[in-house]
């Protein structure tokens, strides 16, 4: 089954310290529970097991950065969304997909420095073909009216704005309150809405997020 990984643009301060002390954490942990040698139903084992399992939520509890979707999920996080008129939903499209050629450039020269250290010594060319794609990929109409539908219904690398977060939470805050109801529902049979909706509060602070 596919799934969304969702990446804060920039990664909150003391982020990535806490994240190596926690995934060291859980090194351990399951060092120690291998190192029993016990049947998976002794108790001693059990007991490992379940340290192993708390460092693991520990882990994953402090890379506030990085959210997971599964395409259930993301599809009804996107109709929960739009219930609330946080998707922007315009007519207007967005910039062309940039094609390499028209920059003189191959996809594997692309390639070769996209997301990797040498992006910065990329050739001239190289760097205009980046621009625009990031165009391409963060397009939203201005003002933004929430986030742009598109970006939530495909893993292709999108890029979610923190104006277009900003525009959500508000449209939000606005009509949450009007269906009571629905939102303590959606809230006790959605139990990572609450996380969703703290996940872009904060990444509306930290450049937006990717969607991969």
């Amino acid at each position: 089954m596919g799934h969304y990984d969702l990446h804060m643009v920039h990664t909150p301060d003391g982020e990535a310290e806490r994240y190596e002390a926690a995934r060291q954490a859980f090194d351990t942990a399951v060092e120690e529970r291998d190192a029993l040698f016990l049947p998976f139903n002794d108790p001693a084992y059990r007991a490992a097991q379940k340290r192993v399992s708390e460092a693991y939520d520990r882990m994953y509890e402090v890379h506030a950065s990085y959210l997971q979707f599964g395409n259930w999920t993301m599809r009804e996080c996107r109709a929960f969304m739009h219930h609330f008129g946080m998707l922007s939903l315009t007519v207007l499209h967005p910039p062309e997909r940039p094609d390499p050629e028209a920059f003189g450039i191959s996809l594997n020269e692309c390639s070769e420095y996209c997301d990797s250290p040498a992006r910065g010594e990329a050739p001239e060319a190289v760097r205009r073909f980046q621009e625009a794609m990031e165009a391409h990929l963060s397009w939203a109409p201005v003002p933004a009216d929430g986030v742009v539908a598109h970006k939530l219904g495909s893993p292709g690398g999108w890029i979610v704005t923190p104006a277009e977060i900003r525009a959500a939470l508000s449209a939000y805050g606005e009509n949450r309150g009007k269906d009571p109801g629905l939102l303590s529902q959606i809230i006790e049979e959605a139990s990572w809405w609450p996380q969703w909706i703290e996940y872009l509060a904060t990444a509306a602070k930290h450049g937006g997020f990717l969607v991969r």
